[in-house]
């Protein structure tokens, strides 16, 4: 394939994320000049977020995903000459993958070719549907009472979001309603709950057209979730502190949400307003953190292991250890955990060890194991003190009543803080980490409340000498043991 592509062309990959790093890695292994990455999101010396920049001769190189063509049209919205984009592939054709890291450096060169990349026909038509759309849609809201309130979700309902919801239907119950798109998640609780819906059906639309605000816990980046929040006031609730780096929505000029609510006055004052537009930043709290100010039987315990169960494990086996480490998007999710010595560990100590993974790594890991039940605790064979807590379910009413937590990058540290308790930082792959993931959003010093190991002899070692972390970090993010979902009520209604 004749491309205009050769060993000595300037090529810079976009994105900037896990998997556009592994494509520079193949490229590079196969002996092509890759100079740097093409992202508008992201901050780094190899990094170019603005055209004047980019390098007059060189090409930008797009690994093909879901989201390829909302990059490239952000491209060529930044004056990006189309002519400049191009497609890896395989030599048959088919966009090159980034799954894989095994392949063979010899033959990394051979398999690869390339292809100027085009807008496809579908994708303009979509923005011509999007835009009729939502001009339909502002014509039917002017004439439409507003009273009611929507909860939003794609894929799975996130704990925050869920849980303000339940509480605002507690006190106004003819006033939310509940809708997720293309769920993959089970929350039995919810079958009986005639508020709730998975499609657009006709009364739905009515429903959304009625609707005063929207109140999400992640961005969506859907043609569904942009028409409804161009029209609708949105309430961002999010789903944790961050130290690893975000995309936010600040990338999307026409974006500004009415309220973003977090758990610190400080990040947002210092982090959130860099990344997320909104028109106020308010620090309410989040709703799954409800569990650290509440006692056991006011917790509420939707899509979360009952509590008898917890009971049970305690009396049995003594207090839990949560271990929830973050996903790794490159693809390395191999937790270096010696489960035998960490049952042995255990037993001498009188506690249980609760781990709780990412869903996708959950399930590769129960069936190493040889565990059947996707959606309920399993406890380990040959360690009757290790726990594989189901990915799908909220893990915080459990998180409240834990002795200590091990954890790595993930936000759940900083919600732990408000526990008073011990966490340790397994951060066996950290050069690694932050390799791929790029700079982070804070430093160490604002994120580290504990002792930081890189294997399992010295994780141990840190549980057998725990003590309450410093409460440092708690004041001055000016974090507060706070029931958030009857806040957060209010300001939905105000």
């Amino acid at each position: 394939m004749h491309t205009g592509i050769n060993k000595n062309t300037p090529l810079y990959i976009a994105p900037a994320n896990p998997a556009g790093r592994k494509l520079a890695k193949r490229l590079r292994s196969a002996g092509y000049c890759v100079n740097g990455f093409v992202d508008n999101l992201k901050q780094g010396d190899d990094i170019v977020n603005d055209v004047a920049h980019f390098p007059a001769t060189a090409k930008v190189v797009l690994h093909k995903a879901t989201y390829t063509d909302n990059v490239a049209a952000g491209l060529l919205q930044r004056q990006f000459k189309q002519k400049r984009l191009w497609l890896c592939h395989d030599d048959d054709g088919s966009p090159l993958s980034t799954a894989s890291s095994t392949q063979p450096e010899h033959t990394a060169a051979c398999n690869i070719s390339f292809a100027r990349y085009a807008l496809p026909l579908s994708y303009r038509l979509n923005k011509l549907l999007f835009a009729i759309c939502s001009r339909l849609f502002w014509m039917a809201r002017l004439t439409t009472p507003k009273r009611r309130y929507l909860y939003y979700a794609e894929g799975f309902f996130d704990t925050n979001v869920l849980l303000a919801y339940r509480e605002h239907k507690r006190q106004f119950a003819n006033e939310p309603f509940l809708l997720g798109i293309n769920l993959k998640q089970k929350i039995s609780e919810l079958d009986e709950d005639k508020e709730k819906f998975e499609k657009l059906s006709l009364k739905v639309l009515w429903r959304i057209c009625c609707a005063r605000r929207i109140i999400v816990d992640h961005e969506y980046t859907g043609d569904t979730f942009r028409l409804l929040r161009k029209r609708i006031p949105v309430v961002q609730l999010w789903h944790g502190l961050p130290y690893k780096a975000l995309s936010g929505n600040r990338h999307y000029p026409d974006i500004c949400d009415e309220v973003f609510v977090s758990s610190s006055d400080w990040f947002n004052k210092e982090i959130f307003p860099k990344i997320f537009r909104a028109k106020a930043y308010l620090s309410l709290g989040y709703p799954r953190n409800d569990a650290f100010s509440q006692s056991p039987m006011l917790r509420d315990w939707i899509n979360a292991e009952p509590y008898n169960t917890l009971q049970q494990i305690q009396k049995n086996a003594g207090d839990i250890i949560v271990y929830a480490p973050t996903y790794r998007d490159w693809g390395n999710n191999e937790y270096p955990l010696d489960l035998a010595a960490i049952d042995t560990w255990c037993r001498k100590h009188n506690r249980a060890f609760v781990l709780k993974f990412h869903p996708f790594i959950s399930r590769l890991f129960g069936e190493a194991m040889g565990l059947t039940e996707n959606n309920a605790l399993q406890q380990l064979p040959s360690y009757p003190n290790i726990y594989l807590y189901p990915s799908g379910k909220n893990i915080y009413p459990w998180l409240a009543q834990s002795y200590a937590l091990v954890t790595d990058y993930s936000s759940i540290a900083y919600d732990f803080l408000l526990s008073d308790k011990p966490i340790v930082y397994f951060q066996y792959d950290k050069e690694e980490y932050l390799k791929l993931r790029g700079e982070t959003l804070v430093s160490d010093s604002d994120f580290i409340a504990g002792e930081v190991v890189e294997s399992t002899e010295e994780m141990l070692t840190a549980l057998g000498n725990t003590k309450p972390h410093s409460s440092a970090l708690k004041m001055k993010f000016g974090m507060k043991n706070q029931l958030a979902s009857e806040q957060i009520c209010r300001l939905v209604r105000d």
